[in-house]
């Protein structure tokens, strides 16, 4: 099967020009904004801050966190998530079938959804779309990869055939760096020699509730309401989102008024105490989000499968959950995020017990261990901190040091780099388990930053892929889990929710768990 090219997501960036966003004039507002900004009250214009500035808001180019928040609003897909589960649901298509064999997938598209330039979405439209995407070939192509063809027998109808099985296909289209529908207008007005990449870099030609009225890189971003959405008219008129790679800047910005919300990134204490300020309001979603430490087979102490298998029940996994994440995060027992198998299926639950790995480390012939962090997440060094303190108690000599996420992309490039462990918070593309196990876990996997291999369970998720009975699907992903967990190359830590702060005047906060770092705008509420 073919391997997901992951892209570096850039979830941190220092030296970018932080900028404060003014208020958009050009959509009226359903309420006016309080003095202030908004910080009491909701406001039909939006202020966010983003911690990094995103690549480029084309939908088949995106490949980060940050930004979901822009590609999300702007673009849709034939299907999506329903929201906090792993379920799919129609969008831009009201129904779709798949045929038994796994190799037909039928979409009838909804009547009447309008591209943003006024063009009308319909089958060559779709088929348009899908074509660009493998034409393009970026990182997201791989999701189309086995495709063998489309038809449109009819406007409203798209077909995709499939050149075999692949369980994760339907997953794929919901996921939010899945195909979404582009305006063939523009894909002809702007083609050019790039498929229209050029123009796409800051214009946007999707479907959804917003569009994209500016787009400055490293600067600011306005995604202004669009009326004529199928979905109904958006109560939020517009969004403002400045960069602001400081999270005790954007606390102050909230406080003061000067954002609406933060989406992602405050610490547990700054969520503590917004909490108990009658001004904002705390919403956790569930989100296929884990906290997971490699572990480097091919170097170092780890070399030896008594300390790998040994090195998981040393951690005491509770603990950090408690202390580190409290509410926003709960104990992994799973080798995959939790929703994405039943309870109960490559289990990853251990009974603290430091003496294990106490009597490994005294055959060890080296005691010294390298745990590093990736530095885009605050509470990794916490994390790695913990895991210091427990494994010195077994007698291991562990240093720790932070690593940009640049740099962990790069690991698998450079062997005699690698740290003895490597911590970081990681996320699936999708809900499907492949995405999970095939992208961090597989002999090739392109986050498989350690380079751990399991040929067998390679074996098993290429099964589960090729499958097309759902209980086969879950078998064989729960196989390759157990595999490597038996290998002892990854210690799946907590599982750690999605957190939004907001001001107090806003509902309907919709989330999807794939999607991370956005709630779905089109749908908040204004009191």
């Amino acid at each position: 099967m073919r391997q997901p090219i992951r892209l570096h997501r850039r979830l941190a960036l220092t030296g970018v020009l932080v900028v404060a966003v003014s208020a958009c004039g050009s959509s009226s507002s359903t309420k006016a904004a309080p003095s202030g900004g908004g910080a009491t009250a909701a406001s039909a214009t939006i202020n966010l801050a983003f911690n990094a500035d995103m690549q480029v808001p084309d939908p088949d180019v995106f490949y980060e966190i940050e930004g979901n928040a822009v590609t999300t609003s702007v673009y849709e897909g034939l299907v999506r998530y329903k929201p906090d589960s792993t379920e799919i649901e129609p969008a831009v298509a009201q129904s779709y079938t798949k045929s038994a064999d796994g190799l037909t997938y039928t979409f009838v598209l909804r009547s009447g959804v309008k591209f943003h330039d006024g063009t009308t979405v319909d089958s060559a439209a779709a088929k348009a779309s899908f074509e660009r995407r493998t034409k393009v070939n970026s990182a997201p192509a791989y999701m189309l990869a086995d495709v063998a063809s489309y038809e449109t027998p009819n406007p409203s109808t798209f077909v995709v055939k499939m050149k075999h099985t692949v369980s994760a296909f339907l997953d794929y289209l919901a996921a939010p760096y899945g195909p979404k529908l582009v305006s063939p207008k523009v894909l002809t007005d702007q083609a050019g020699s790039d498929f229209a990449q050029t123009y796409l870099k800051t214009h946007d030609a999707g479907t959804g509730p917003f569009t994209m009225t500016e787009f400055v890189p490293g600067d600011h971003y306005t995604l202004t309401r669009f009326d004529a959405y199928w979905g109904g008219k958006p109560e939020v008129a517009s969004i403002n989102i400045s960069i602001i790679p400081d999270i005790s800047t954007q606390r102050l910005k909230l406080e003061s008024g000067d954002l609406s919300m933060i989406i992602h990134g405050l610490s547990r204490s700054d969520i503590e105490t917004l909490s108990k300020d009658s001004k904002f309001q705390v919403k956790r979603f569930p989100s296929l989000f884990k906290s997971l430490l490699f572990v480097n087979e091919n170097k170092g102490a780890f070399k030896d499968q008594a300390m790998r298998t040994a090195l998981g029940s040393a951690i005491d996994k509770q603990k950090i959950v408690t202390d580190v994440y409290g509410e926003d995060g709960a104990l992994s027992t799973q080798m995959y995020p939790a929703g994405e198998l039943p309870a109960g299926m490559a289990d990853d639950a251990s009974v603290f017990d430091v003496a294990k790995l106490t009597a490994a480390a005294k055959s060890s012939s080296t005691k010294k261990i390298d745990l590093a962090y990736s530095s885009d997440d605050a509470r990794n060094q916490r994390v790695a901190n913990f895991v210091q303190t427990q494994l010195q108690a077994a007698g291991l000599d562990v240093t720790t040091r932070g690593i940009p996420i640049a740099q962990v992309f790069d690991l698998p490039n450079h062997p005699d780099q690698a740290p003895d462990l490597l911590l970081a918070t990681v996320n699936p593309d999708a809900a499907h388990p492949d995405t999970w196990a095939r992208i961090f876990y597989s002999t090739k996997g392109s986050l498989n930053w350690l380079q751990c291999s399991v040929p067998a369970a390679d074996q098993a998720m290429d099964e589960g892929l090729a499958a097309t009975d759902p209980a086969a699907i879950q078998t064989d992903y729960g196989k390759a889990g157990d595999l490597i967990a038996a290998a002892g190359c990854f210690v799946t830590i907590a599982d750690v929710k999605e957190v939004v702060v907001a001001a107090a005047g806003y509902t309907n906060f919709v989330h999807q768990e794939p999607s991370l770092f956005t709630i779905r705008f089109g749908d908040l509420k204004l009191k």
